[in-house]
């Protein structure tokens, strides 16, 4: 047996790129809670995790274009997929038989397709979430239609994770029998390239074109990431405009609440009894009234698209009326891990100055990805 290379460099770029955006997917996605360990907090990260997780779309595709036009042992045509091979394979594993293959050994094939396959499943079940919950990417044109739908599919991208980090399970297995127990040199050989077989050496060279498409396709993923996780803020929303009588009456004693954060009903109620305003007098003038009203009502939770609102709704349910937005069932859930310190920083004040934390709250947004908790 001889020292041949086996993996070319485009194969080991993916292999390892895939590692790293895969892990940071899963953590981002506070995977590691379902454990028991509170490492991050995903909405604060929602943004990396989209970057992450376009960026293993990205690198999928790939696999599958070099699995066609790549070299010897990356295509699919040389993977062992026969039943009957993949059953002598764990076989002989079973039995502590060492055995050699230059390329992908049967279970390693079969890993290899049940990645791509349900990595390819996770991501496309995850845009969809994105847009069916976050009214936000290439499919969030489909919210008004189908956010109905968006919780059962989170469950369906949940369970594709779930299948997808059992084959990863199974393949670090296999990866660490061929290690322990057989000394291989498998894990150097997916840095190096290089493995011993008795099989010749089989060239590949690929043409200018080919060679430049291949690097730019599996390097692209690092930049997509990059821009993904620093681009997502949202913009000032246009689509409300804020009567300034509503910033001067109610704006002076704390923020201008959004309209689209309560129910219709609630805002009625609390423009009625303005005399009696949480313990407060803010009785305003008839005309003030009126306008202010109409401004809330018209656009109260009822007549708003927004995930916050109709999450908002869906929580209250047929409990009683709200007329605080820190009472909704919603409301509490979200905030419920944080550190009731937090709401004593001179920069919050109090749990009801949300534009504190989420800066566009007066507009009725609360985008997770422009979250920002202020230090003190």
């Amino acid at each position: 047996m001889k020292v041949i290379q086996v993996w070319d460099i485009q194969t080991r770029i993916f292999h390892w790129s895939l590692v790293v955006f895969v892990l940071c997917s899963l953590v981002t996605a506070d995977f590691l809670r379902f454990f028991g360990i509170d490492l991050v907090n995903k909405d604060a990260w929602l943004a990396f995790h989209i970057g992450t997780g376009t960026a293993v779309g990205i690198l999928l595709s790939f696999r599958i274009f070099w699995g066609l036009r790549g070299p010897r042992y990356s295509r699919f045509n040389s993977l062992r997929l026969s039943i009957a091979e993949l059953c002598a394979y764990f076989h002989s594993v079973i039995k502590n038989v060492k055995t050699s293959y230059t390329g992908h050994n049967p279970a390693a094939s079969w890993s290899a397709l049940c990645i791509i396959a349900l990595g390819l499943l996770e991501v496309i079940s995850g845009a969809v979430v994105f847009g069916l919950d976050e009214r936000r990417g290439m499919l969030g044109f489909l919210y008004l239609d189908f956010h109905s739908y968006a919780d059962s599919i989170k469950l369906l991208h949940l369970g594709f994770a779930y299948a997808l980090m059992a084959i990863i399970f199974g393949h670090i297995c296999g990866v660490l029998n061929e290690t322990i127990r057989h000394k291989t040199g498998i894990i150097m050989a997916m840095l190096s390239g290089k493995k011993l077989s008795d099989e010749p050496e089989t060239p590949f060279v690929p043409g200018a074109s080919l060679a430049t498409v291949s690097f730019a396709w599996v390097l692209s993923p690092f930049i997509v990431a990059i821009y993904f996780s620093t681009s997502m803020e949202t913009r000032q929303p246009i689509n409300l405009e804020i009567p300034p009588i509503y910033r001067k009456e109610c704006g002076s004693c704390h923020m201008a609440f959004p309209p689209n954060a309560l129910p219709a009903e609630s805002w009625k109620h609390m423009m009625a009894n303005l005399m009696d305003h949480f313990g407060d007098d803010a009785s305003i003038d008839e005309t003030a009234q009126r306008e202010i009203e109409a401004y809330l009502v018209q656009n109260s939770a009822e007549r708003s698209h927004e995930e916050p609102s109709i999450k908002f709704l869906r929580s209250i349910g047929t409990a009683g009326l709200p007329l605080r937005i820190t009472d909704i069932p919603y409301w509490k859930e979200k905030h419920k891990p944080l550190d009731q310190s937090i709401y004593g920083r001179v920069t919050i004040k109090s749990r009801i100055n949300c534009v504190a934390c989420h800066k566009w709250s007066e507009y009725g947004s609360f985008e997770d990805s422009d979250i920002r908790i202020p230090k003190n």
